[in-house]
């Protein structure tokens, strides 16, 4: 009679292994590039049958002396697996075999790249900090700075009140007034504000440049400021209007986050994965190979595992991270595939764009692209995430080619990717008389001459995702 437990028990352990392998599959689908170099420097620690492949460099000629010992060199580069065992002894304390955890605690080394890696940027609570304990304060002074410099945001902003302040760290208000005064002292200037005036202010005095009428806007304009009611504020103050928006300039040069420039320590490396150019026949996708590290199996181990005389738990150890770097391997492939064949469609369906830019984008959705692919939505969805392709036109990402349509008159599938009429909108207010700017319904009227259909309320939503103001804050006086 069969034995139904046992098969039970092997089918689950396939479906867990496949189950493994697929969700490893889609983690590294989804990583972005810089993420993915991290993810695989993890995996070269953590397994020793990886090994990352080296790109091949030239030979050097050898002298004529040389030559004739080239088959000496031969035989001594075909060592026997003895000989390579022997050599293996030598160092095999450093063989990443299992070990006790007790032994190996604490005596982790450092990896390479910490050695190597630059020092971080100071961030702006280490350089206030540091200020103040270079100004030999007092030290009750000195304390309620730093607990004042702890509480700033990264804009560099105090959001916590004085009196909540004071109550937390057992202090009289006049103190914490002090060592904020102090604070407010510190570089860069503005910093430990409590209100975008205050910081406006700060920077003025400690430049010198803060005239009667820029007080009386910090005081009470800059709501009409942010409104852009400039001749009702003109008019409060009793000023002329070019004198109160030359004053407005003064305040443009400010900075209204004097912290972000210090918190903002790294900047965003886009690095795209893939290349669209022009081939034979149109527009082709082409794998940006040298972005991306190759690993493969490390021979000497994969030797080592096929020795009569391997301990059953070395062996063990060994064939264990063995099918974990083949599976490892078997998805990053998978990743470049499904990133490249998702480039390809790409290419094929948005020639207009590659060939004229963002006006002749074609609509075109992840389901879409799924169908054409042979996978789930989600598949795509991950593959396009964080991820850029550098195209005739620049650098975008690749969840740009994805978007709605639109009904356009004149084209030639009859429809317009919304992106595209969203850069026609942004043409049309570019263009437009900034004493009298378009209306949304004059852009909707615009386009609809121009053969695209497009309600007032949808240019409104396509202005409002593009970060761009209505009418009365885009008006100049």
């Amino acid at each position: 009679m069969p034995d139904f437990s046992t098969q039970l028990t092997n089918e689950q352990r396939q479906i867990q292994q496949l189950s493994l392998r697929k969700l490893q599959g889609l983690e590294l689908l989804h990583l972005p590039q810089l993420a993915l170099e991290e993810r695989l420097r993890q995996e070269l620690e953590r397994n020793p049958m990886l090994e990352e492949e080296l790109p091949e460099e030239p030979v050097a000629d050898l002298p004529p002396d040389s030559a004739a010992s080239g088959s000496d060199a031969d035989e001594d580069d075909e060592a026997t697996l003895d000989e390579r065992i022997a050599d293996l002894d030598e160092w095999n304390d450093e063989l990443p075999l299992p070990e006790p955890a007790a032994a190996s605690a604490g005596t982790e080394k450092l990896p390479d790249y910490w050695l190597n890696s630059p020092a971080p940027m100071p961030s702006l609570r280490d350089q206030l900090n540091e200020e103040v304990g270079a100004a030999g304060l007092p030290r009750r002074l000195a304390e309620l700075a730093e607990k004042i410099i702890d509480e700033l945001d990264d804009s560099g902003y105090l959001t916590t009140p004085l009196a909540d302040l004071a109550m937390s760290c057992d202090a009289d208000l006049e103190e914490l007034e002090a060592a904020l005064h102090y604070v407010q002292s510190l570089d860069p200037a503005g910093v430990g504000a409590r209100s975008l005036g205050e910081c406006l202010r700060l920077q003025l005095e400690r430049s010198g440049r803060l005239t009667p009428l820029l007080a009386a806007v910090l005081d009470n304009g800059l709501d009409d400021v942010a409104r852009n009611r400039l001749p009702a504020l003109a008019h409060r103050l009793r000023v002329p209007l070019d004198e109160l928006k030359a004053a407005l300039e003064e305040l443009r040069r400010l900075d209204p986050a004097p912290g972000r420039r210090l918190t903002t320590t790294t900047a965003e490396c886009i690095r795209p994965e893939v290349e669209i150019r022009r081939g034979d026949h149109g527009f082709e996708a082409v794998p940006l190979d040298d972005r991306e590290r190759r690993l493969i199996i490390n021979p000497v181990y994969r030797e080592l595992l096929d020795t009569a005389d391997l301990a059953a738990a070395d062996r063990s150890y060994l064939r264990e991270k063995l099918q974990r770097a083949r599976e490892f391997i078997q998805a990053l492939e998978q990743r470049r595939s499904t990133i490249l064949r998702l480039a390809e469609v790409i290419a094929s369906e948005q020639g207009p764009f590659m060939e004229h830019g963002v006006e002749a984008l074609r609509p075109m959705t992840m389901k879409q692209a799924a169908a054409r692919l042979g996978v789930h939505e989600t598949t795509v969805s991950r593959a396009a995430a964080e991820k850029y392709i550098l195209t005739p036109q620049g650098i975008f990402p690749f969840k740009f080619f994805f978007s709605g349509k639109v009904a356009a008159a004149g084209t030639d599938a009859g429809e317009l990717s919304n992106r595209a009429v969203m850069e026609r909108i942004r043409e049309l207010i570019a263009a437009e008389d900034p004493t009298h700017p378009l209306s949304d319904e004059k852009i909707a009227a615009a386009l609809t001459a121009g053969g695209v259909a497009i309600a007032r309320r949808t240019v409104a939503k396509y202005r409002e995702s593009m970060k761009i103001p209505p009418t009365n804050l885009r008006r100049r006086h």
